[in-house]
């Protein structure tokens, strides 16, 4: 791949300049911050009261699986209608979902009712992420001038999304810490009240920040689809984006399977401190992929998306495979450091290859799709990579499942023209007649 390098701080302060831009920035971060500790939280808080990790597993699947149900309902109906108007609504009415199925915990309802609260209120997860990479792509779209500008808004967008999965543990532990004083004054347990509160406060920045991000000038820019209304598979008829979405798939398995291949080597490896030392790990991966990120978006790249693309995934793959001879904890945290470094470059040109591919008026259900294969495949990893660990190759073969899959994701990046993007907005447009 070739580069022009630019300063970092002039990059980012032409991002910063654009109209709206701020509000994308800031705001984005806040009606996503509940996203980094929302699971974890549900899980903690379940085991608590219901005594079960089978039953907490159980309301996070249903959480999950109906939002990757309903992602895209929700893109199409920001796409029909705008996102200005369309997210608020989704916004507080998930954030009430989840207030009710936190009464409904905390009261100790039966395990249905809590798994049917759950699907509930995963259906109505806000199209915050694929809201705010439209939003980008509107921004920095052909003829405004600031196209070359797209790769660092995907970048940032990319970074910021990561580091909100580091904040978000991060917020739980101090709510975990500010809850025992007061669980000590009042007689309640700390291990209810931590979580309860993360909870309570991923719910209010739901609500808030999804409001607050809707009224700036950047996505009530974004226009209502005033023509014919997308039907049927929509963007998966649009040529390159059912390949684009097969490439994401392989990656999101892998993510999937990763954590679960590193509790299993740590558990071996580190014994007693095993627990602390993956989330040590993840948190190291995280923080790799944020630098890698910020540093992809400083540089314009004259590469074609599309090669960007392959080379990327072949380093990720790489980088897997690379995990597999690892003889320690240590040795395993540097090799994560530099594959995590692929990360966020992977999520910025898979994001400038959608704004490529999809048409402006299936842009949001566009990215949505992306939420959808991603909680998919990233479950179906989790789950294959549990049995795998379990077997005779233990944590080796969990490793060898994320190189295989994110290989298949290279091989599909690198036939020549499957992701080949529309020559024009008119082509495009015709192609979801």
């Amino acid at each position: 791949m070739t580069a022009v390098q630019a300063t970092a701080s002039s990059r980012y302060r032409e991002l910063w300049m654009l109209p709206g831009a701020p509000r994308l920035l800031i705001c984005g971060v806040v009606a996503r911050l509940g996203q980094g500790v929302t699971v974890l939280a549900w899980i903690l808080l379940i085991r608590e009261t219901t005594g079960s990790f089978t039953a907490a597993s159980l309301v996070a699947a249903a959480i999950s699986l109906a939002t990757a149900v309903a992602a895209p309902v929700g893109g199409r109906l920001a796409d029909r209608f705008g996102p200005a108007r369309v997210l608020p609504w989704y916004g507080c009415a998930y954030a009430a979902a989840q207030l009710a199925l936190l009464a409904a915990v905390i009261t100790r309802q039966p395990l249905p009712l809590l798994c049917m609260l759950a699907a509930v209120s995963g259906a109505l997860f806000p199209a915050t992420s694929p809201a705010l990479r439209a939003a980008w792509t509107t921004l920095t779209a052909e003829g405004t001038g600031k196209e070359p500008v797209r790769s660092t808004a995907m970048a940032a967008e990319s970074t910021l999304f990561e580091l909100i999965y580091v904040i978000g543990p991060l917020l739980l532990s101090a709510a975990m810490l500010i809850a025992d004083p007061i669980a000590r004054l009042t007689g309640t347990q700390p291990d209810v009240s931590g979580p309860a509160s993360a909870i309570v406060l991923a719910a209010a920045c739901a609500a808030a920040g999804t409001t607050a991000l809707t009224r700036g000038f950047a996505l009530r820019r974004i226009r209502p689809n005033d023509g014919a209304p997308t039907r049927g598979l929509g963007p998966l008829r649009v040529p390159g984006m059912p390949a684009l979405l097969a490439c994401a798939a392989g990656v999101a398995f892998s993510f999937g399977a990763s954590p679960v291949a590193v509790a299993a080597f740590t558990t071996t490896h580190d014994g007693e401190h095993a627990e602390a030392v993956t989330g040590v790990l993840i948190a190291v991966w995280s923080l790799g992929s944020a630098a890698a990120g910020l540093w992809y978006g400083s540089r314009t790249w004259h590469t074609p998306l599309t090669r960007q693309l392959t080379w990327l995934l072949g380093g990720l793959a790489l980088g897997y495979a690379a995990w597999m001879p690892a003889p320690s904890s240590l040795v395993l945290g540097v090799v994560l450091v530099l594959t995590g470094a692929v990360i966020a470059p992977v999520m910025t040109v898979q994001a400038g290859l959608v704004a490529q591919i999809a048409p402006a008026s299936m842009l949001t259900e566009s990215y949505t799709w992306f939420t959808t294969v991603n909680l998919a495949m990233a479950a179906l990893g989790s789950a294959t990579a549990g049995v795998v660990v379990d077997g005779p190759t233990g944590a080796v073969g969990g490793f060898g499942a994320c190189a295989l899959a994110t290989a298949v994701a290279v091989a599909l990046a690198a036939w020549p023209g499957l992701l080949s993007p529309r020559r024009s907005v008119t082509e495009a447009q015709t192609s979801q007649q």
